[in-house]
């Protein structure tokens, strides 16, 4: 992402893009939906994410995800025409699957920034990343069974691999069931709350810290977050090992170059 492309977004843009030294914050657009995710954003958002997972000269240390005006998502946008259209629902799927994926394979941390609601498919998003810093009042909630559909982003698996099967079962189940963030907190799915409001300062700070760590040892790091929580401890000591030789791999390329 070149600060030209940067400089490009406009406040009509269903994505923002911003760069802050070494952090890269992807802000969801469209405040009088709540941020809800149309074809035209999932598009867009799969295409940034395409663009700042490749690899090369300026890519970002760390990213931080979050919403406009207090909302970070209420999930899929059910209002658009063609939403009961199954070839265009396809489309839609095959956007968020790549986002998804591209969060999953990112070489860098993600930081998500969450205000207000987080809901079905953006509840989904906030877990995808690999810290959720959120404003103590905001609200996770999966609406999908109510609108016809169910999840199909991963936040039930993160959710019962995070805060429990209890906690997934009344969010899914529940009709209307809301689950704030400091309570998200204690079961561990939200890595720190702050004071409404303050959310995306925090998640930057966060990310710029973050950010500071050498390239090579973040990528090995978050790799091994990412894909070692639901394997066995013989598996996952396989999936460290892996990750160990990575590292010091990168590492001894460092010095030989220094």
């Amino acid at each position: 992402m070149t600060a030209q492309e940067t400089a490009a977004a406009t406040p009509e843009s269903p994505l923002l893009v911003e760069r802050h030294g070494r952090v890269v914050t992807l802000t969801l657009n469209r405040p009088r939906r709540r941020n809800a995710m149309s074809t035209l954003m999932l598009t867009q958002l799969s295409q940034t994410l395409d663009q700042l997972t490749a690899r090369g000269e300026g890519a970002p240390g760390a990213l931080v995800l979050t919403g406009a005006d207090g909302t970070f998502s209420s999930g899929a946008d059910t209002r658009e025409p063609d939403w009961r259209d199954l070839s265009r629902r396809a489309v839609r799927r095959a956007h968020f699957r790549t986002v998804f994926a591209a969060l999953h394979e990112a070489p860098f941390p993600v930081v998500a920034a969450v205000e207000g609601y987080a809901l079905g498919g953006g509840l989904e998003l906030a877990l995808a990343c690999d810290l959720v810093v959120a404003g103590e009042g905001a609200q996770f909630g999966l609406p999908e069974l109510g609108v016809g559909a169910v999840p199909g982003g991963g936040a039930v698996h993160s959710l019962v691999r995070r805060a429990g099967r209890g906690v997934a079962a009344r969010m899914l189940l529940i009709p209307g069931e809301r689950v704030r963030a400091d309570e998200l907190a204690r079961l561990g799915a939200v890595e720190r709350t702050v004071p409404d409001g303050g959310a995306l300062a925090e998640a930057r700070a966060l990310a710029a810290a973050v950010a500071e760590g050498d390239p090579a040892l973040l990528e090995a790091g978050v790799r091994l977050l990412r894909d070692s929580g639901h394997l066995d401890r013989t598996a996952a000591l396989g999936v460290e090992n892996g990750y160990w030789w990575q590292a010091a791999s990168a590492a001894s390329v460092v010095d030989q170059i220094q």
